[in-house]
């Protein structure tokens, strides 16, 4: 059978439905010879970026082969003079490919089967690539042309497709109870991985095909690394299997030193209980996690690493994950080129943070306060001695690579003790501060948890902060571990290289979320950043006495002084409020819009800035309109306003029903078509 799809196996039934027929066929030009680049007189180029430009992102992960055709997808959008309702503010996108191009005049629903065959659904700009018959390398490159003429249109590529005579370069079996048979079978996935780079092959299948739950991802060989340049290695199973990292936990395993790699179908489940996250050494194509599960079996709140959380998620680096089911792992898909069509439950820390493409994807139960940001008590210290005065105090934040204890008797320090944040015997563990404190004269500390670092350490309700003097002189000073994990859904960070231009999160669901949704305070640029047909509900909180969930506590944010150009909003429902941050350094230019949302709140903070449009929303009853906004409206609590946020249903209701505005956005995030005046947030008028 032709090859149609998103990466699928030759001889499967049709990928694609209900009108994709119809979407049109391109093929790579005369002139290409089989070499990438070949077709073109003139390669499609970016323009350097002096205004605003669309956001565009492939919806599909490149390098891969087809026989047949193949669907490829993008997400394209831009405001136009304060709306995206025609054509997500764009004239067309153009797609090019060897010397060929297509114009695509709209937006429009596409479904196809994916790596299960279970048919699935998605907005965007599509195409067929088609092979004629001509083998070889092609490059795809994308422009977004904006209908706001004082926008610069933007160009992505080039993409790596390969018409091809075969999806797959080279056959190999994993059948650990049978013998090896060279270049055939093999009793490990990392023997055969060793054969495919040893062949130096670009995109060989491995088929697992005996059932078991201790498959491993082990090196294939220090200090070889191989690099599939056009391709990836297909890691597929014929019956169900668990692929775990090692045997025991260890950071930043398992390292395979083989970038590229491919993860296939529900056949296979990664467990992350004992693996750091799933290698990428930065020099080859991005692993792609297509259709599987993966899970933590010891569950989110383990112990996994030197008395504390786990540090990774799924892959390091920018990985593709499409249609997976994710759960029990904190920030587990941050920085992924795209995550479409995921279901991520149970997490913590942050969620989506620096994905370049997020697009219909379910998140729920998101939390970091049930198992680490809470006190739990490590031990008691009191002094008894013959001094007049006592206390004990603590320097550095809360997970600091040292801290310092200092005790003092009538104010005259008696001994200090510095802790690590590696769990060691000697400095690292609560243990360790309490043998200090009992080798002191007259102090007295008893222990009551010693699994948990102690570079958590601080005083009931510190949030693990260090602390001033306490007294301890014939009192109880009660002593506790919290790590400060606290989540955003999309953060732009302010360390490192964060990405500062292009970023796409649109028609996703997020439900029980501790924490704050959306986070664009960074130092640097943040450009094109585009957020559209998002639902977000906040988890109830604080559920005890203590609890550090303080549900309206936490506000998303625009701040810091990093240029804030194009950032858009729009047609977003969240339980949460927003502040917009000028006295930060938050500077707006005249593309960043902010329309059609519903929200608790939106509150400047510092003097309001006159360039951002702020325009049909609607905010929750108590709330107050901020300065500069024209057609919003306020009214109805999060009870009535919709049916059932905390499931995911944002159907609206109340206030929201008679409160119409003209839409921004065209269609809603079930793919029903917004009326001329409409419903304010990610669900239309039903």
């Amino acid at each position: 059978m032709a090859r149609l799809g998103f990466g699928f196996r030759g001889g499967r039934r049709s990928a694609m439905r209900g009108g994709a027929a119809a979407r049109p066929a391109l093929t790579p030009g005369d002139a290409w010879n089989g070499t990438a680049g070949s077709g073109f007189a003139q390669v499609p180029a970016d323009p350097v970026r002096t205004t605003a430009k669309p956001a565009l992102r492939l919806m599909v992960p490149p390098n891969q082969a087809f026989t047949g055709e193949l669907l490829v997808g993008v997400y394209a959008a831009a405001n136009c003079n304060g709306s995206l309702a025609d054509n997500l503010g764009l004239a067309k996108v153009r797609f090019h490919f060897e010397g060929r191009q297509i114009d695509i005049a709209a937006p429009s629903f596409e479904t196809f089967d994916d790596a299960n065959d279970q048919p699935v659904t998605y907005y965007g700009w599509w195409v067929r690539l088609r092979h004629d018959g001509r083998n070889g390398d092609a490059s795809l490159y994308v422009e977004a042309v904006p209908a706001d003429p004082t926008m610069q249109s933007r160009v992505i590529g080039p993409y790596l497709f390969m018409p091809s005579a075969a999806l797959h370069d080279l056959e190999l079996t994993v059948a650990p109870s049978l013998p090896t048979v060279a270049g055939s079978r093999y009793q490990s996935i990392t023997a055969a991985l060793t054969y495919c780079a040893a062949q130096g092959r670009q995109r060989p299948r491995i088929t697992i095909t005996e059932a078991r739950d201790d498959y491993l991802l082990g090196g294939i060989g220090a200090p070889f690394t191989y690099t599939t340049a056009k391709g990836r290695a297909t890691i597929e199973a014929s019956v169900p299997v668990t692929i775990r990292g090692t045997t025991t936990y260890a950071d930043a395993t398992p390292r395979t030193k083989y970038d590229g790699l491919c993860f296939r179908g529900a056949n296979i489940t990664i467990d992350m209980a004992t693996a750091a996250n799933v290698y990428h050494e930065g020099v080859g194509n991005q692993h792609w996690f297509d259709g599987v599960k993966v899970i933590n079996s010891a569950g989110r709140g383990a112990l996994a690493y030197l008395g504390g959380p786990r540090q990774y998620g799924v892959a390091r680096n920018n990985p593709y994950l499409t249609e997976c089911q994710i759960s029990d792992l904190p920030t587990a898909v941050n920085g992924a080129s795209l995550v479409r069509g995921c279901t991520i439950t149970r997490g913590f820390a942050d969620a989506f943070t620096e994905v370049r493409c997020a697009v219909g994807n379910r998140l729920d139960d998101h939390d970091g306060y049930v198992d680490w940001a809470k006190d739990v008590n490590a031990f008691t210290v009191t002094y008894t001695g013959p001094g007049t005065t006592a206390t004990l105090e603590l320097a550095g934040v809360n997970e600091a690579g040292s801290r310092t204890f200092t005790a003092k008797v009538d104010g005259t320090t008696v001994g200090t003790f510095t802790t690590d944040r590696f769990y060691t015997a000697t400095n690292g563990r609560n243990s360790s501060v309490v043998n200090w404190l009992n080798g002191l004269s007259g102090w007295s500390a008893a222990l009551q948890d010693d699994t948990r670092r102690a570079s958590v350490l601080s005083v009931v309700g510190g949030k693990g902060a260090g602390f001033t003097a306490r007294n301890c002189k014939n009192v109880t000073l009660q002593l506790v571990t919290m790590f400060d994990q606290h989540g955003d859904v999309w953060q732009h960070l302010t360390t490192g290289s964060p990405i500062t231009e292009n970023v796409i999160v649109a028609d996703n669901v997020i439900t029980n979320f501790a924490g704050q949704c959306f986070f664009i305070a960074s130092s640097f640029a943040a450009r094109d950043f585009i957020f559209l047909n998002n639902g977000f509900h906040g988890k109830p909180g604080p559920s005890y006495a203590g609890d550090y969930n303080v549900r309206n506590d936490f506000f998303s944010q625009v701040s810091r002084s990093g240029v804030k150009s194009h950032v858009v909003f729009a047609h977003n429902s969240m339980t949460q409020g927003w502040l917009l941050r000028p006295a930060d350094g938050f500077n707006a230019d005249g593309y960043c819009l902010w329309a059609n949302n519903v929200a608790r709140s939106m509150a400047w903070v510092g003097t309001p800035d006159a360039d951002i449009r702020i325009v049909n929303n609607h905010l929750l009853a108590g709330a107050t309109l901020p300065a500069g906004t024209t057609g919003s409206s306020m009214g109805g609590t999060e009870e009535d306003l919709w049916q059932n946020p905390a499931a995911g249903d944002f159907t609206p209701r109340g206030a929201l029903l008679t409160n119409l505005k003209p839409p921004s956005l065209r269609n809603d995030r079930n793919r029903k078509a917004r009326g001329a005046s409409d419903c304010a947030g990610l669900i239309a008028l039903q």
